[in-house]
């Protein structure tokens, strides 16, 4: 087909639609039926593509996801077995040190604190865990960590990065522990904390 020939219509958009001059509607749909065709075979292509480097990559042992990532999963799993290993409460074992009377009046109860940015909880292996820095000898949230808890919650610091960050040396604190020198020097610790917060890493 010689180059003058390639192109015997015209294309324009209307009030909204689409006009082909030039044209018949019946040429019109065979090229979208085409087009469908095509868009169909390139599918199923993509897919068996896919499949055999797939394929390919497992059986050469190549893998899979990058090392950095496995290495930083570690790193991550290390650290929240090293957090496990520390005191900690369930719901029944929080409702024996406060002496309630029924294990739903303790679940009503901590809801409550929770809903308040005063406790925080985390969820492992399907249970809820109740990390025992937060409370004092009774079971009562300790209020010297009330307002650290309240600018990291409230700045979106959740579960497990709450918990670590509370309970780890920091740089924002010249290596001291936050939830240790909120006993001491609340308004440096909460400082801390609201920093902490705000950074978008956080």
């Amino acid at each position: 087909m010689k180059a003058a020939d390639a192109k015997r219509y015209d294309i324009a958009e209307r009030s909204g639609h689409v006009e082909i001059r030039g044209v018949s509607r019946r040429r019109v749909a065979e090229a979208l039926d085409l087009l469908d065709r095509v868009r169909a075979v390139q599918a199923e292509h993509a897919a068996a593509t896919r499949d055999e480097l797939v394929h390919t990559l497992m059986a050469g042992n190549v893998p899979l996801t990058p090392p950095a990532t496995v290495a930083q999963a570690q790193r991550l799993a290390g650290h929240r077995d090293a957090l496990l290993a520390t005191p900690l409460y369930t719901y029944g074992s929080l409702c024996e040190l406060r002496g309630d009377a029924r294990e739903s009046s303790t679940r009503t109860w901590l809801s409550r604190r929770k809903a308040e940015n005063k406790m925080f909880t985390v969820t492992h292996n399907g249970r809820t865990l109740i990390p025992a820095f937060q409370l004092d000898e009774r079971g009562d949230p300790r209020p010297e960590l009330q307002p650290l808890l309240a600018a990291l919650q409230g700045g979106a610091v959740q579960g497990w990065t709450l918990w670590t960050w509370l309970t780890s040396p920091t740089s924002l604190l010249s290596g001291a522990v936050p939830e240790q020198l909120a006993r001491t020097e609340p308004t440096r610790a909460l400082r801390a904390a609201e920093r902490f917060a705000a950074a978008p890493a956080a």
